[in-house]
């Protein structure tokens, strides 16, 4: 695990730089050996040209002897000590040699470049003959000149390497921290919030290389606001809906204490028990709906069977129509009613249409549940015989706790915003009209139809 990026970094870009010098150093070494080395042989046909120039004639007008030659080479060369030269002429004669040098006889030496041990020491020597002045003049250099230059340069590019190494590490630190800048500001912009100012991070000025972090981030953000608000929102709705019960509930019970017959007392009790159970159905609506909120996806989906779903609420919502003597019925399923979605999910949003429609629906009246195929939707329809609902409220009738006027049955007003949520969570389309007969709610939901 990387503990720190910046350090991380000026770690392995120094190391990559040290890598790469040693190999470029390693290169050069032997570039240099090959660049130098046609230089100085070069160097040594110019001294043999050089050297030429003393004719035949100009040495032989010269005394000859062992000082006078050793004075010459002094004056006419400032050869370094690495270098010899010898001069022969047709007869053997050496002409003219080095000062530098014992005596040491080059005279066999073959013409052209050749490399050559004299007195334990390699030398690369040059040897060439004048036809004109009939001389035969011979350089030589140690090889360990050409040695020495290389490592000089080679050592040169080192202390180079090594001065400028820190430098490496400052200007490294220096672009790093501010290309960590950003990460900077942007935890330094989270740190001083408030816990519970949740808006999201500003992307502007931001490298492409963090912006996906920071707009998952922005994204985290959203749904804890989200829940912050949706757990807000509960408990308002709980304090306002339980409300009432309660109340109801407290002024049952005080009823109860003070009736005198048991009549009385038993009608009281059974208010309380009402009012418990309005308060247990609103609490359940309200978890329900808290459950649901809008930054929430679908998860653990599948293949739902819309007739088979709705056969099971429809048997378990049976005894409610039945204590109203409502007939209650369920068409035969088309050939296609498959829908893609959480099957807890829409086992709640049909039987909170179905629980709506047999509580508006008046006594010996009718419900009938369909599942309908049309076009590239799965529709669950929902129809009574109640009052219906006016044109003009029927898009308030989705929000939380608004109840039409006038109704008489008992509810939160929270089953439709549940059914809406449920909805729109799997991309389904509500529609409420009034049935063929004229009387009544038809209540269609059109889900996707699934493509396995």
């Amino acid at each position: 695990m990387i503990k720190s990026i910046r350090y991380f970094l000026l770690i392995s870009l120094l190391a990559s730089i040290t890598i790469a010098s040693a190999i470029n150093g390693v290169g050069n070494y032997l570039l240099d050996e090959q660049v130098i080395e046609p230089y100085l042989d070069a160097q040594l046909i110019r001294m043999s040209a050089v050297l030429l120039t003393f004719n035949q004639a100009t040495i032989s007008n010269i005394k000859m002897d062992t000082e006078l030659i050793e004075t010459i080479s002094k004056k006419q060369t400032h050869l370094d000590e690495k270098i010899i030269f010898q001069l022969w002429d047709n007869n053997g004669k050496l002409l003219l040699r080095s000062h530098n040098y014992p005596h040491v006889s080059l005279k066999n030496t073959p013409l052209g470049f050749s490399d050559q041990l004299i007195q334990g020491e390699d030398w690369r020597t040059y040897s060439t003959y004048d036809e004109k002045q009939k001389m035969k003049v011979i350089v030589a250099e140690l090889y360990n000149l050409r040695r020495e230059l290389v490592d000089d340069i080679a050592s040169s590019n080192a202390n180079i390497l090594l001065i400028t190494y820190p430098v490496f590490g400052i200007l490294i630190w220096f672009i790093i921290s501010f290309a960590l800048q950003s990460i900077t500001r942007v935890t330094s912009e989270i740190s001083n919030r408030a816990s519970t100012y949740l808006e999201p991070v500003q992307l502007t000025e931001i490298p492409v290389e963090i912006k996906p972090l920071v707009a998952e981030l922005n994204q985290l953000f959203i749904r804890l606001k989200l829940a912050f608000e949706r757990n807000k929102r509960f408990a308002g709705d709980a304090a306002h809906e339980l409300r009432t019960p309660l109340a109801a509930l407290k002024t049952n019970v005080q009823v109860a204490i003070k009736a005198t017959n048991d009549s009385d007392k038993n009608k009281a009790l059974q208010k309380v028990i009402e009012s418990v159970d309005r308060s247990s159905h609103a609490v359940a609506q309200l978890l329900t709906l808290s459950r649901l909120g809008e930054e929430e996806s679908l998860t653990d989906t599948r293949s739902v069977d819309l007739h088979k779903l709705a056969t099971e609420i429809i048997a378990f919502l049976a005894p409610q129509a039945l204590e109203k003597n409502i007939d209650i019925e369920l068409a035969p399923p088309p050939h296609d009613c498959i829908v893609l979605g959480n099957d807890t999910a829409i086992g709640i949003l049909i039987r909170n249409i179905v629980d709506n429609a047999i509580r508006y629906t008046p006594i010996n009246g009718e419900v009938k549940v369909s599942i309908v195929n049309v076009n590239r939707k799965i529709i669950l329809r929902v129809t009574d015989t109640g009052s219906g609902i006016p044109v003009e409220l029927r898009e308030r009738v989705f929000e939380r706790f608004y109840r039409i006027l006038g109704t008489k049955a008992s509810g939160s007003g929270l089953g439709l915003a549940i059914v809406s949520q449920i909805a729109t969570l799997h991309h389904a389309e509500i529609n409420l009209s009034t049935p063929p007969h004229g009387a009544g709610l038809q209540f269609d939901v059109a889900f996707p139809k699934y493509h396995a």
